[in-house]
């Protein structure tokens, strides 16, 4: 019996030409006047991903798997690590079922998961982010590992949830020249205004971004484990290359109140998990206990802190577990 094919909408694939002498400089180039085109850009025991020219001039990434469900694993795999890399978070990013009694490609037909035909327009499958072809092949081993390793996918999913309840670019760029200085620019009555009016989505977003570390991290923190050395052994086996005194440069504490925000500021892993555990148990249950710090509120530099760290944490998980280099290089 043969694979099934699935097509994933909001993505299209051109051809990447290598402009000059620099090895990562890429033009991307469309499939102008070409009738066909199928290759495949990854190949796993589970999945094949194809670059399929159905539609214009981009062409579409085909999933080819055993099952439904291998198909939507996989596919949530890619969704989630391009929201991740490239910041893309697109609802109309879908997989629905390709059927086809031909080998020529131009007779393939959109179905979705249920069978039913779906009439999706030109339009609609020609719409989407643009990626060259020898993206996705370079992102292969990143790709498999996402989908295989379910620590890395959840926590990513969490990723992806927290920044779709409360978006914040975390582009180094950007947070150097919009998101830092607005933050400190805010007359007194605005922040406390945008504070009160997003409280809930502060909350919610953190809550998501605390359980992505704890996926990551593979660990159910408990304040209890920061009151002896306990804390250390258990975080220094989580992920090979971090320890409980690895230095993380926060991007946003104190930002209100510094005298200039050009100056660097650190704290250990484990000082930024134990802030976020305690703000977690603040926005999870709605209210302070007795043992929990007053001054620790859920403010819009905490929350984006928490999506920032857990994205320095799950860079650091897939660097310990594949080559991040060698495989741009490939």
């Amino acid at each position: 019996m043969s694979n099934d094919l699935y097509i994933v909408t909001g993505v299209r694939i051109s051809k990447a030409t290598k402009v000059g002498n620099l090895r990562k400089t890429e033009m991307l180039m469309p499939y102008t006047n070409e009738d066909s085109n199928s290759e495949i850009l990854i190949k796993d025991n589970s999945f094949k991903i194809l670059n399929v020219l159905l539609v214009g001039d981009y062409g579409s990434l085909v999933l080819e798997t055993k099952n439904i469900k291998t198909a939507i694993r996989l596919f949530e795999s890619i969704k989630l690590l391009m929201a991740f890399e490239h910041e893309y978070y697109d609802n109309d990013m879908k997989i629905l079922r390709l059927d086809s009694n031909s080998d020529e490609t131009k007779t393939y037909k959109v179905y979705d998961l249920n069978h039913y035909q779906n009439h999706y327009d030109r339009t609609s499958l020609e719409s989407g982010i643009v990626l060259g072809n020898s993206k996705i092949k370079q992102r292969g081993e990143l790709i498999k590992l996402t989908f295989r390793d379910n620590r890395l996918r959840t926590a990513l999913a969490c990723f992806f949830q927290a920044q779709e309840i409360y978006y914040t670019n975390l582009v180094g760029s950007y947070i150097t020249s919009h998101s830092r200085p607005d933050i400190y620019m805010y007359e007194k009555d605005e922040y406390s205004f945008l504070n009160m009016m997003n409280y809930e989505r502060y909350c919610a977003s953190l809550t998501a971004a605390y359980r992505g570390v704890e996926a990551i991290m593979n660990v159910n923190f408990r304040e209890r484990q920061f009151k002896s050395d306990e804390y250390k052994k258990v975080i220094n086996n989580s992920i090979q290359g971090i320890k409980w005194d690895t230095s993380y440069l926060k991007a946003f504490h104190n930002v209100r109140y510094s005298d200039n925000l050009s100056k660097k500021s650190y704290t250990r892993v484990a000082t930024m998990i134990k802030k976020l555990l305690v703000a977690r148990n603040r926005a999870g249950h709605g209210k302070l206990y007795a043992d929990q710090k007053r001054n620790n509120p859920i403010t819009m530099e905490l929350t984006h802190e928490s999506a920032r760290f857990l994205s320095f944490l799950i860079i650091e998980y897939i660097e310990s577990k594949i080559d991040l280099k060698e495989e741009e290089v490939n």
